[in-house]
């Protein structure tokens, strides 16, 4: 049987869950704010989860397509984003795996053109420096964005060398 405590926990644990999606570190945070006892939380987060209000799957499922699509972030980044939120590698790598690999090479090329359009006028191996810089910190692999920078005719090459000189 659960408390007249443990209910008003719930219905603010459900109006919570019900604003946003939310995972479990969310919650378990939200409530030890409103000082919710370690029983209480157990008992609200079984309830949560029973009546669909928390799904950790589905949380981590949104999260990638948010972060993938609207903020244009690589894998790494969201494996990241989503191992500080407490989910394990197994959650984590099926959540990356809703990617579509072509999708995501299209917004990479995108997000790289982009940058490479602010870089002023320095030479290619400088561009190359800040757009791998900048891939890496938004988290793509480095091995697409040297593709990206090849497909673009920036490497290594004797030619891109001389500017460095």
């Amino acid at each position: 049987m659960i408390s007249s405590e443990q209910k008003e926990f719930l219905n603010r644990a459900m109006n919570y869950c019900a604003l946003a999606e939310r995972c479990t570190q969310d919650v378990v945070k939200k409530l030890t704010e409103w000082g919710a006892p370690e029983e209480a939380i157990e008992t609200v987060l079984e309830k949560l989860r029973l009546e669909k209000f928390l799904d950790d799957d589905r949380y981590a499922n949104s999260y990638v397509a948010d972060k993938w699509k609207l903020d244009q972030w690589g894998r790494a980044k969201i494996r990241n984003g989503l191992f500080q939120k407490g989910f394990g590698e197994q959650q984590i790598q099926q959540a990356l795996e809703t990617i579509d690999q072509d999708e995501y090479v299209v917004i990479l090329d995108n997000v790289l053109a982009r940058k490479r359009e602010t870089i002023k006028t320095e030479s290619p191996i400088q561009q190359m420096k800040k757009i791998i810089s900048f891939g890496t910190s938004r988290g793509y692999e480095e091995d697409l964005i040297w593709e990206w920078l090849e497909k673009e005719g920036l490497n290594f090459d004797a030619g891109n060398a001389k500017d460095e000189g």
